[in-house]
């Protein structure tokens, strides 16, 4: 096949599945995302050939053709022109936009027969959706003369009319080539709006003409090589002979990628961040900070002064100007995680509390409301993440929320129209997997099918509220992304399944016909250059007590359809050497577990492993003195004698997580028992403040009334350095001689550190 340029790969052979037929009555797979919510399959094909004609009813209809142009051209030599025409005719494609159709604003029908294809919508909108569903059913024969187009009626509409994502560029600038790429993987998928999060505490991205310090400054940091670049981050200044890192877009890139979008339907959301998140504001600006009663600048940490006239003159300056810039409805301030400590010790800013009878979170609403009328006066709508319903908002303001779903339904009482971003589900900073073989990522897991199978109007929630819900998108935060290929593997494929909840009805839903099409996709993108995750398909190997057996219950399975061959010696699998995975496995001692997944004789991603340990306490009554902090507590105290791994992700929903608490269990045994190791399988996160215990206590009895010190574990060095290297598993072992016993006492001491809380995580606590 002739070699794709770059927007055809993007646009076309990146999200299709190339397959060979010339048989006008051979079936062909449909392979769309999002899935249509009505499709009716019928017989034989239509054959694109040189010959067939692109028609259309109107100039602007003739637009979506001429793209569709751009879609075929890498298989036929001759140029394609687009007639004008009130109607379609045999052996040709027809595009009509007619406002007069009883088809919904950003909907569309397709309907293609073995002669002719027409695609109809009532807006242009609906005719590029079209567009791009027509693009996912094309099917290239292999001698490349003709491509076929499987007969079958479609008529399509979306769920939900916010449908976004979201990027960061704050933490890592991101070059506008990609920022175009990134809107077309949006457009393709039919979203509709592209969340530019332009500043932060670390960067500001975005040339303001009437404040240059602030990309001056502002847009570049020095360079230091840490584990977590967006913090002790440090402003750099003309003059400095350290390298510089970072970058801005400038007001004319701005324009040409906002012309961009909108020519793909998209929206661009711009971010400024107030009144919090914005440190580097005060490296360009000191005299917006906070002043103590003697006249003194308080600590930066990244708030405005709520009380100086200056913080809000330079804010609605950057306003206008980016109001300027871009034409959409809304202009989203951030407003989240705002520290209010320099309000209560600012002079003039207790002083406005004061005499506006007000405390801390009213001084928050004060400082938003003010820019919610502003941004009226000039026209647009104030967007702002939850947090900003702290006090009395405006009730003009638009609410993004990234909280919980227990949370969403009381957001929404609150009055205000919302868009979805929840951070269980739809922030694709998360890990993918628990595979210790994943990249760096923040500490929450969401793998593919958790955002495929939340509803985000679930039927816990009043449906009387559901008109609020403006719709649903999806977070990409960047801390652990410098690149352009890490923020794709972030995505991809997780944008199938955002895309298709952002666009058909929860009843016509399929996981298992969904799951087929990505697998297609997937096996196809590797050969395009997007840096797609497999994460998908990673075995995943998990331990279960079996109560019936005694036993441990071993299961391997992975999240798209794949072979999965394993050995249980510690040798390394494959399809000669390994067992092919069928059904679970009951296993009565401890074994070393590797699985590999293959498709078609191809090893898909690494080798896993796990040690699936049986052990004397598997299944035995628990119970903790201190309760594990509720967002944390897996499945409470049995948790620790489950025999289940909690992998490589403290968020998996697997450990216990203690918050300035000791663990502190007691383990009745089953009968009288011979013991001489106790072990605990912990985590450790420093840039979450998870942290390993700082000493292990274990004490034991026969008769649960006298209890004997056995041994303490104490914290060594080697333990202590490893806690700021990322995200790490360890086991800590208290031997001692052995004895006969029958309760156990477990104590884990939790470190402090100064300023803030600590967590320890432990998944299991081993007994030998």
């Amino acid at each position: 096949m002739k070699k794709l340029h770059l927007f055809s790969i993007v646009l076309l052979a990146c999200f299709l599945v190339l397959s060979c037929t010339s048989d006008k009555n051979k079936s062909l797979d449909v392979n769309i995302i999002p899935y249509p919510n009505k499709l009716l399959k019928k017989e034989g094909v239509f054959l694109i050939t040189a010959n067939t004609q692109l028609l259309a009813n109107s100039s602007r209809a003739a637009k979506t053709a001429h793209q569709f142009i751009q879609k075929l051209s890498p298989y036929f030599d001759q140029a394609y022109e687009v007639g004008i025409s009130d109607y379609g005719k045999n052996n040709s494609i027809y595009f009509s936009l007619d406002t007069s159709l009883n088809i919904p604003f950003e909907g569309y029908r397709l309907n293609a027969n073995t002669n002719s294809i027409s695609v109809l919508a009532s807006s242009e909108n609906g005719l590029f959706y079209g567009l791009q569903s027509l693009a996912q059913l094309l099917s290239v024969s292999q001698d490349e003369k003709t491509i076929a187009i499987p007969a079958l009626d479609i008529d399509d509409a979306p769920r939900f009319a916010w449908r976004g994502m979201h990027l960061d560029v704050s933490r890592h600038f991101m070059p506008t080539s990609f920022i175009k790429k990134y809107i077309d993987y949006l457009a393709i998928n039919k979203l509709n709006v592209f969340h530019w999060h332009l500043v932060d505490g670390v960067g500001w991205r975005i040339e303001i003409k009437s404040h240059p310090e602030l990309t001056d400054i502002g847009a570049w940091r020095v360079v230091k090589n840490e584990n977590e670049p967006w913090k002790d981050t440090e402003a750099w200044k003309e003059g400095d002979d350290r390298s510089k890192y970072g970058g801005f877009y400038t007001q004319e890139e701005v324009k040409e990628i906002v012309k961009y979008a909108q020519e793909r339907f998209i929206t661009v959301l711009p971010e400024i961040e107030l009144p919090g998140h914005s440190e580097i504001v005060f490296d360009c600006y000191p005299n917006l900070v906070c002043k103590d009663s003697k006249g003194k600048s308080l600590k930066n940490i990244g708030v405005y002064c709520a009380s100086n006239p200056e913080s809000y003159q330079l804010l609605e300056d950057v306003l206008d100007e980016v109001i300027d810039l871009f034409p959409s409805e809304y202009i989203h301030i951030g407003g989240d995680e705002v520290n209010k400590s320099n309000w209560k010790k600012c002079t003039t800013c207790r002083a406005l509390m004061k005499d506006k009878e007000f405390d801390e979170k009213g001084l928050q609403s004060h400082f938003v409301n003010h820019f919610d009328k502003y941004l009226i006066s000039k026209g647009r709508k104030l967007m702002g993440w939850h947090e900003i319903l702290e006090g009395e908002l405006s009730s003009s303001a638009n609410i993004m929320f990234w909280g919980g779903m227990k949370e969403f339904e009381n957001v929404l009482k609150e009055g205000h129209p919302t868009v979805l971003t929840t951070g269980t589900s739809y922030y694709f900073d998360h890990y993918q997997s628990q595979s210790e073989h994943e990249p760096r990522a923040w500490g929450g897991f969401t793998p593919l099918r958790q955002v495929y199978d939340l509803n985000p109007l679930s039927p816990d929630i009043d449906s009387s509220l559901f008109h609020q819900v403006l719709g649903i998108q999806a977070n990409v935060w960047t801390e652990h992304m410098r690149t352009p290929e890490r923020v794709e593997y972030m995505i991809f494929p997780r944008i199938f399944a955002l895309s298709e909840n952002a666009w058909i009805q929860e009843k016509n839903k399929s996981w298992d016909r969904f799951s087929k099409i990505v697998d297609a996709r997937l096996q196809q993108d590797k050969k395009t250059g997007i840096n797609c995750s497999f994460s998908a398909y990673r075995p995943i190997i998990t331990t279960s007590f079996d109560s019936i057996t005694k036993k441990l219950k071993l299961n391997i399975e992975t999240e798209l359809d794949a072979d999965v061959y394993y050995t249980l010696d510690g040798s390394h699998p494959d399809a000669e050497n390994g067992h092919l995975y069928v059904k679970p496995l009951l296993l009565d001692s401890s074994k070393e577990v590797r699985a590999i997944s293959t498709k078609a004789s191809e090893i898909l991603t690494e080798e896993e492993t796990i040690k699936a340990i049986v052990h004397k306490a598997r299944g035995c009554e628990i119970s903790l003195k201190n309760t594990p902090y509720p967002k944390y507590a897996a499945k409470g105290a049995k948790t620790l004698l489950d025999l289940e791994s909690g992998g490589n992700v403290w968020g998996s929903g697997k450990w216990l997580g203690f918050l300035d608490r000791n663990l502190d269990a007691l383990i009745q045994l089953d009968t009288l028992t011979r013991v001489e190791k106790v072990t605990l399988s912990c985590i450790t996160d420093k840039g979450s403040s998870i942290l390993f215990p700082d000493e292990i206590k274990v004490s034991v009895s026969a008769d649960g009334q006298n209890y004997q010190l056995m041994n303490t574990w104490i914290k060594p060095e080697a333990v202590l350095v490893s806690e700021g290297l990322g995200t790490k598993l360890n086991q800590f072992s208290v031997d001692f001689e052995p004895i006969n016993c029958k309760y156990i006492k477990v104590v884990a001491k939790c470190p402090k550190q100064k300023n803030k809380g600590t967590f320890i995580f432990i998944d299991e606590i081993i007994v030998e």
